[in-house]
């Protein structure tokens, strides 16, 4: 992957994560815990995800 299509990555993961989040603390009657877990969730995945990919790309 490279480091200019990181930010629509990183933009569709949120999205996902965000409306995952928001489907399963409508269903649960639960605070926002699903969306924030998610988005954390997306955001550390796509950040190992880059760094993977760019120490193969340099190998």
């Amino acid at each position: 992957m490279k480091a200019a299509k990181f930010p629509g990555f990183l933009l569709a993961n949120i999205l996902a994560a965000l409306l995952v989040g928001y489907l399963l603390d409508s269903w649960l009657h639960t605070s926002p815990v699903f969306i924030v877990i998610g988005v954390l969730y997306a955001v550390i995945g796509s950040i190992v995800l880059l760094v993977w990919h760019e120490k193969k790309q340099n190998s």
